[in-house]
Order: structure tokens, then C-alpha cells, then sequence
């Protein structure tokens, strides 16, 4: 995940392979030991968001490391993905912040206390291979802990159940840009990919690696995938559940499609020649369903769309095999959504998990597992538990924090390019 550094007012973004924000701060308080200068300190103190930095007054150096005058900086995880293993009693998250894998016991969390959970490990360094990661699986039989990368490193990283610290993973697969959900089918031994802007999923095999291309994909203008996000696969009724945002770009069917098509993951193709005057459109957010063993062009079984279905901005998606429900992380407006699994059309949900009291704040995440709704929250440090039925305006069952409670964050998801408001003196970070 890149981070937003800002330097006399200017937000630079720290490369991939470059310095990390860590080691931009530590540089810089090493170079101030020994000057004199001004400390530039923004409220909160330096275990918040904001850092303070020694600058020093003079230097007969140009150019080089220089030291920030002040940044914005979270220091504590944000959560994203999150997936339940109920033969371990295990919960893991992915975090983008800063970039890690978390994993925590099932029943981790309290309602009363404000300090962060400790997680059992943490998957985190330079070594392992996450990055700006989003969706993430875990595979009990192998003992296999997935996450994949969205927007930067276009890889899937593997790792042992018990791996922890700066290891290296056990193996990679370098997958479509724009990555973004896993949806694991351990019958049948494959792990499924939504793929945000060429609006499709592919399948791969479990132990794929490297350059190995997918078993299928699912993608072209009757699937009526737009910016896909979650991803779900029911083994028991063979189905394949997909969240939509619903921005949508066109273009012609790719019949085939691998890893090595990096060119066409990030720009529709016409024939071989790129269509530049291909025009965009916004559609309102769904969720659809597709068979199991749908490939290319294929018409969904079943969408849900519409004002009914309070649909707005669907991230994460997981389907309740067993009550037969499709569960919902409605980023757009703060709510979890549940429908009846063979819901179609512009129906209303059947349960909506919403209000000040249930704590759902920017959901990206969300699974199902004894009978409990698991929700990784990005627009806080935390992470909720709810009984199923659950409905309304209702407290969580537990909160798994990854920071004390208190602590703002950043917000920051993939930073690229800043502005300053000099009316209002603010600095404008989109994301």
C-alpha cells in the first residue's frame, strides 16, 4: 500500500520498493539528533496519526533524504478482508495499512474492553509479499493462509498456517491487475478472483503458482459484473455470488484471458486494437449469482438490484450455505444487508444490520461462522461480531480491536494524488 507523506504542504507518495513511512521517520529523527531545529507537532501526540519531526535549520547538503516537516501517518492496522476457519477456531484479516495479515482466535474481542486484541501471529515485512491486500482465504485441510494484492503488486501470496513475522510465502501467482476478492472451494480444490475493472472472476487452482493461467474465466457483457468486489462460492448449491459497485466500462469479449495479459487487465480491447472511445457508465451496485461452473460470456442465474434492495457499494459477500442467505458489507451506507439466498430483482433484504449502536463503519469485510456475522470494519480499528438473526440498530456481540479505542484513522486506501484548498486550508487526500 503506498502512504501519503506531506512535505511543506505537498503530499508525496512513497513508491513501491522505496522507504517505507517507518523508515522515513526513523531517517529523519536520526538526522535530527544532532541539529537544532523547530518541532513541528500536530495534535495527538506521536502514538496518533500525526508524528513529530526535528527539522533542522540549516544544511550545507543539497539534495538527498530529507527529513518531512511534518506527516500523516496511521500507525495501526486497518482492516479489510476477513475469513473464518471454525476447524482451528481461527479469524484472520488482511490489513492495508500496514500491509499485513492478522489472525486472531474465532472468539477474540469484547464489548467492554478498549484495548486492542492481541492476534495469535502477524504476517508483516518486506519479505512476505503483501502489499495494498484485500481479499484473503484459509484453507484448514492444507493449512494455507491466502491474500491477495489490489491495484499495486498483482500477485497472490500463499502462506503456512503457522508463519508468522517477515517470512516469505510459500508460493505466489501473479494474477489479473485489479485483483480484489477470494472466494476458496475446497471440494473442489480451486480458489475464485474477482477483477475489478475488466468486470469478471477467474478460477485457478489451489496450488497454482507463478505464471500458471486460470481453469476459466467468467467475463463479457451478459455477465453484468461492474467493478466487481466480493466474491463467494456455495459449493452446496453450486453457485458463485459476486458484489458489484457498478461502474462499468465497455468493451469486447476477451475470449481467453491469463496472467500474462497485464496489458489487457488494465484497458479494454477491441479485437487488437485498444478502443480509447470506449465510455464509461455508472450502474447502480448488485449483487449477482452465477452457476458454479460458468465460463465466459454467461448470463447470471439470479441479480439483486435496485432501491429495494438498499444495494449501495457492496464490498465483501459471503453466502450462509446452511440457512440459505446471502450476507452483504454495505460499504456505501454503513450496513450489513441479508437476503434470502434465491432473492432476484428489486427486493428488499431481509435482515439490515444499521444505526449508531452497531458500530459498522466503512465494511469491507464479512463472514459467517457458528452462527455469528463477522464485519471488518476500514472506517475504524475495529472489527464486529454479531448473532445471525441480528437486526436493526443493535449492539455487537464482541469487537475485535486492532487499536485502542479512541484512535482515529487516516482513511488512507491507495493514495495518488493530493490538492490544497487554500480557502479552507485544507489538504485533499482522494483515495
Amino acid at each position: 500500500m503506498t502512504s501519503c507523506v506531506l512535505i511543506a504542504g505537498v503530499c508525496l507518495v512513497t513508491p513501491r520498493g522505496g522507504p517505507s513511512v517507518e523508515e522515513v521517520v526513523v531517517a529523519s529523527a536520526q538526522a535530527a539528533e544532532d541539529t537544532e531545529g523547530a518541532m513541528c507537532l500536530m495534535p495527538g501526540g506521536a502514538d496518533q496519526a500525526q508524528q513529530a519531526i526535528a527539522i533542522p535549520k540549516s544544511s550545507n547538503t543539497e539534495g538527498g533524504d530529507l527529513p518531512p516537516v511534518r506527516m500523516v501517518v496511521d500507525p495501526y492496522p486497518s482492516f479489510n478482508g476477513i475469513v473464518v476457519d471454525t476447524t482451528n477456531d481461527l479469524v484472520m484479516m488482511s490489513d492495508t495499512n500496514r500491509k499485513s495479515l492478522l489472525v486472531y482466535d474465532r472468539t477474540a474481542g469484547s464489548l467492554t474492553s478498549k484495548e486492542a486484541a492481541t492476534p495469535r501471529q502477524q504476517i508483516m515485512g518486506p519479505d512476505t509479499g503483501v502489499g495494498f491486500v484485500a481479499g484473503v482465504a484459509m484453507d484448514p485441510g492444507h493449512r494455507e493462509l491466502f491474500t491477495v494484492n489490489n491495484d499495486v503488486e498483482d500477485r497472490l501470496v500463499v502462506f503456512d498456517y503457522d508463519d508468522r513475522g517477515n517470512v516469505k510465502p510459500k508460493r505466489l501467482l501473479y494474477v489479473p491487475h485489479q485483483s480484489w476478492g477470494i472466494a476458496f472451494a475446497p471440494k473442489r480444490d480451486v480458489v475464485a478472483l474477482s477483477v475489478q475493472t475488466p468486470n469478471m472472476f477467474v478460477v485457478f487452482k489451489r496450488d497454482a503458482k507463478k505464471f500458471d493461467a486460470p481453469l476459466r474465466s467468467v467475463r463479457g457483457p451478459r455477465t453484468e459484473m461492474a467493478d466487481p468486489h466480493g466474491i463467494s462460492f456455495d459449493e452446496t448449491h453450486n453457485e458463485v455470488v459476486v458484489a458489484n459497485h457498478g461502474n462499468f466500462r465497455p468493451g469486447e469479449l476477451i475470449t481467453s484471458y491469463t496472467a500474462y495479459d497485464a496489458r489487457e487487465s488494465r484497458q479494454e480491447r477491441s479485437g487488437d486494437t485498444l478502443d480509447e472511445n470506449a465510455r464509461g457508465k455508472f450502474l447502480p451496485s448488485s449483487i449477482a449469482v452465477f452457476d458454479g461452473d460458468a465460463k465466459g460470456d454467461a448470463a447470471p442465474l439470479r441479480v439483486i438490484q435496485g432501491p429495494l434492495s438498499q444495494i449501495d457499494w457492496p464490498m465483501g459477500v459471503a453466502v450462509d450455505e446452511a440457512n440459505n442467505e446471502i450476507i452483504v458489507a454495505n460499504n456505501g451506507d454503513n450496513s450489513v444487508l441479508v437476503f434470502p439466498r434465491t432473492a432476484s430483482g428489486d427486493v428488499a433484504p431481509a435482515r439490515v444490520i444499521r444505526g449508531p449502536l452497531t458500530g459498522v463503519n466503512g465494511p469491507m469485510g464479512v463472514a459467517i461462522a457458528k452462527e455469528e456475522i463477522y464485519v471488518a470494519n476500514f472506517g475504524d480499528h475495529t472489527a464486529l461480531v454479531f448473532p445471525r438473526l441480528a437486526a436493526g440498530n443493535v449492539r455487537p456481540r464482541r469487537v475485535i480491536r486492532n487499536a485502542p479505542a479512541g484512535k482515529e484513522t487516516s482513511g488512507f486506501g491507495n493514495p495518488y494524488s493530493v490538492a490544497y484548498d487554500t480557502r479552507r486550508q485544507e489538504i485533499l487526500v482522494p483515495n
